[in-house]
This record gives C-alpha cells, sequence and structure tokens, in this order.
C-alpha cells in the first residue's frame, strides 16, 4: 500500500511539474535582435537561435524547445515569409534541439556533428537527433552567404561546432561561449574545462575587432568579451593548480571563494553550471597533469 501511495505522489508531481512547464512556455516572448546584414538572432527560452533569411530560404541555428515551435515560426514571420529550410544543431542539449522533430516534419532538414546523433543516444535523449551529419565540417551557400560549419575540440559537450557567416562577419558558438555567465562544462557528455580554453583561444583567432559573435545564452557581444572571459579561466586554472600542489582536495577549494572576484561578472545564477561545476570540472582535469 505505502508503495502505492508512493507511485501516486510521483505521477502527481509528474503532472504538476509538466502543466508548470507549459504554463511557463505560453508566457516566453520571442525576441527578435538584428546582426549583421541579414544575419539575426531569437532569444526566448534556450538557447539563442541564429537565423540568415533571404530569396533562398531560412537557416536556423538550433531550435529551443518544442512547445516553442509555433511562437519561433511567428516572431519569423515578421521579416520573413520563406520556408524554413535548414537547422544547424550546435550540440545535443534539449534548449537546442527540442524543435527538431516539429520543424522537421515541416520540412526542415536538420544537420549537426555526428557526435550530435551519436551522444544524444548515449545520454538517453528523446528529442530528435540531426538527419544529416558531417564529421569535420560543412559548408551551406545560402542567400549571399558562406556559412561554415564546424567542429570544435571537446568544449562544453564532445559534439561542439561553430557557425560563421563569412561575409556578415558574425559567429555563432553554440553554448561552448555565453556571454554573461561562467561556461557550463557538461563533463557527462564529454565536456572539457582546457578544452574550454583551448576553442576561447580558437574563437579569438577567429575574430577581428568587427566580427559580431551570437552566444549560446546572453546578449551579441565582441572579441573583447571573449579576452575577458579567457583570462579569467586562466587564472581560475592558476589558482587551482596552486591549491592543488598545496595539498588541497576539491572540497576545500570550492569551500576558499577561489572566484570570489569574478562571480559578480560571471555567476549568473543559472541553474545549470556557475562557477562550483566549473571548478569541479577543472579540478578533476587538473589533478590528473
Amino acid at each position: 500500500m505505502k508503495q502505492y501511495h508512493l507511485h501516486c505522489l510521483v505521477l502527481l508531481i509528474m503532472n504538476l511539474s509538466s502543466t508548470a512547464n507549459a504554463q511557463s512556455f505560453s508566457d516566453v516572448e520571442m525576441i527578435v535582435h538584428p546582426v549583421n546584414k541579414n544575419v539575426s538572432y531569437i532569444e526566448g527560452r534556450g538557447g539563442n537561435i541564429g537565423v540568415i533569411y533571404g530569396e533562398d530560404g531560412i537557416l536556423l541555428i538550433d531550435d529551443q524547445y518544442a512547445p516553442l515551435t509555433e511562437k519561433i515560426i511567428e516572431a519569423i514571420s515578421n521579416f520573413s515569409s520563406e520556408p524554413i529550410r535548414f537547422i544547424i544543431n550546435t550540440h545535443m542539449h534539449p534548449d537546442h534541439t527540442g524543435g527538431n522533430e516539429n520543424f522537421g516534419k515541416r520540412g526542415a532538414l536538420i544537420v549537426g556533428h555526428e557526435n550530435v546523433r551519436s551522444q544524444m543516444k548515449v545520454a538517453g535523449y528523446d528529442q530528435t537527433p540531426p538527419f544529416v551529419t558531417f564529421s569535420k565540417d560543412v559548408n551551406f551557400h545560402i542567400n549571399d552567404e558562406n556559412i561554415h560549419v564546424f567542429k570544435v575540440p571537446n568544449a562544453h559537450t564532445n559534439n561542439d561546432s561553430f557557425i560563421k557567416f563569412t561575409n556578415a562577419n558574425v559567429i555563432h558558438t553554440g553554448d561552448v561561449f555565453r556571454s554573461e555567465s561562467y561556461p557550463y562544462i557538461d563533463a557527462n557528455n564529454g565536456g572539457s574545462f582546457l578544452g574550454t580554453i583551448e576553442v576561447y583561444e580558437l574563437l579569438i583567432s577567429l575574430c577581428d575587432e568587427n566580427t559580431k559573435i551570437i552566444p549560446g545564452h546572453g546578449k551579441q557581444t565582441t572579441v573583447e568579451t571573449v579576452k575577458l572571459a579567457i583570462e579569467m579561466l586562466q587564472e581560475i586554472k592558476s589558482r587551482i593548480q596552486l591549491m592543488i600542489k598545496e595539498g588541497k582536495d576539491l572540497d576545500e577549494i570550492l569551500r576558499s571563494d577561489i572566484s570570489v572576484d569574478y562571480d559578480n561578472r560571471w555567476d549568473s545564477g543559472r541553474r545549470i553550471g556557475g562557477a562550483r561545476g566549473m571548478i569541479s570540472v577543472a579540478f578533476s582535469e587538473l589533478i590528473k597533469l
């Protein structure tokens, strides 16, 4: 009898959670931010959606959650009546791939790195994976733009890609880079602290002073923000290495306020990520060096 009551309680909690999620999605507003030329991004709930539009049709970068598909389409209809032809998944997480099934049924071709598809299966995700995958890179030629999509070293996950709009001088980074918060490193899905530093260095090399960066989360920014971020990561790395050398364990490091002077700038208080998560992953890698 106790087991039956527990089962009913779990079902009730799940139903309440589902209802709450549906209500929260109904309140989401899609905000379109022009970036450069015919490239924009859409801010909603989840990762920033990159958009390029024109007579050849529309290409999207990521598609947030499934309940938001109609809101995304409505937002796009305000500046283009062309069909959504392609969607590029920057990585595997549901706030970037949740709309895949809906857009796929509408005729969009979903593209992503081969690790997006394989890692979604490993992780047991029920979102629709990319239909077309690539191993290293792929180019799209659409609306007078050369869009270079390429795998970067493991950072946020083991399946991250950057998308560079060559003519518009815009780069969409997916969740590898967040302009207002510490990087979230999903070590369970192949993410790496040291890899994140490597990819930030790569991002800086790809930019000039006029490059517009669309982060996975946060506002559009420039290479100067990336430079601030990598300085922070390098300093956090040095502090952790020093404390490891002094014989400190992870709990001691986490209690030491090692990131306190960076928290006002980079700790956004999001549900996932934050300083503790980043430091924990960094420690697990640096302790092995």
